[in-house]
């Protein structure tokens, strides 16, 4: 009898042993840097590949390049597998060449398109995207919309499938052929953006139940057909909140048809989020909560979360935001570097 109790405590020790290594080597994280008001976010998958998403802005020099390559320390990686430059704004691209001298990244994709010709005759432009060709080189390749980023997948099948797909691009949404600017009876469609915020690519994140949209700048137009006639980018868990929460942005129709569990807002002190877009986000049923990169000082309670959900309150800084998703239990966890706060949700 000793030795069957013998037995059975081992087995039940190697079975919870095993249930906790599976969890921790399923984990799939996802880092919202604080680029002050600019972008850059970090996907690192089970399997240790990992996607950056922008590289925040080249001035004030080394500040953005100095927190990509904290987080990759945090995160045990030592190169950058998919670099992914949503569009050509200096606070998207800026910080490339330097970060690219930091750290091995394998492979660089953009759009495959210049900005529009007023933004590429500007010095800042000139002078960034020599930088830009400088960092890229020959490993450079182009995202559209419909394209798949083509990440590895464990072939023993202990976890889920992980797909990263790319759902608009160079103001093209998949699965729509017509005039994003057009008027739509019964719709408000804005006039046509002429910038290069429009053209960002928008990626869908799916990780077995669990789904992620980052929209990079996409504007209104853009966005309102990702939901209508058809939601083409299904509900999601997880919504990073589209062009810092600028209300040229964040359109409701799209919001109401993404159904957001929760939203991160990369957001500056004196950028984003706009009280429209604010508003739209805190009227979703199924929001829970909204968590914001910095206190934003120009709106008030009309711009702001609950403080316990801002990563960098006033006169802070340089802390990031971050997402753990653990399929096995059906949950997401999100926490912020410099507090030991973190709080669970439940995958669709």
């Amino acid at each position: 009898m000793k030795n069957l109790t013998l037995f059975t405590f081992l087995l039940g020790t190697f079975i919870c042993f095993n249930c906790d290594s599976q969890t921790s080597q399923e984990k799939l994280e996802i880092y919202f840097l604080d680029m002050e008001g600019g972008a850059s976010t970090l996907i690192v998958t089970p399997l240790k590949e990992s996607v950056l998403i922008d590289v925040g802005s080249f001035e004030p020099q080394h500040r953005d390049a100095d927190r990509i390559s904290q987080a990759c320390k945090d995160a045990g990686i030592e190169q950058i597998d998919y670099l992914i430059t949503t569009h050509f704004h200096s606070d998207h691209y800026g910080g490339i060449l330097e970060l690219s001298r930091r750290i091995p990244i394998q492979c660089f994709m953009d759009k495959g398109a210049l900005p529009p010709v007023h933004e590429q005759n500007s010095d800042r432009f000139k002078r960034l995207y020599e930088r830009y060709l400088a960092a890229t080189k020959e490993k450079l390749k182009t995202i559209l919309a419909g394209d798949d980023i083509p990440l590895k997948n464990d072939t023993q099948n202990q976890i889920p499938n992980i797909k990263l797909h790319c759902v608009a691009a160079e103001k093209q949404v998949e699965g729509f052929d017509g005039d994003i600017d057009a008027e739509i009876k019964g719709y408000i469609i804005k006039e046509p953006d002429e910038s290069d915020n429009a053209r960002s690519i928008a990626l869908v994140l799916e990780y077995g139940n669990f789904r992620f949209f980052a929209g990079g700048d996409i504007t209104w137009n853009v966005e309102h057909h990702l939901a209508w006639p058809e939601n083409r980018v299904g509900e999601i868990d997880l919504y990073q909140v589209t062009h810092h929460g600028l209300d040229m942005s964040n359109n409701p129709i799209l919001l109401e048809a993404i159904k957001p569990k929760v939203c991160v807002a990369m957001n500056g002190v004196l950028k984003g989020i706009q009280p429209n877009s604010f508003k739209a986000m805190k009227s979703l049923a199924s929001v829970k909560d909204i968590y914001q990169i910095h206190f934003n000082t120009q709106y008030g309670s009309d711009g702001n979360t609950s403080p316990e959900f801002i990563a960098n309150k006033q006169g802070e800084s340089g802390n990031y935001i971050k997402a753990i998703v653990q399929p096995s239990k059906n949950i997401f966890k999100i926490s912020y570097s410099g507090n030991k706060r973190t709080k669970s949700y439940k995958i669709r």
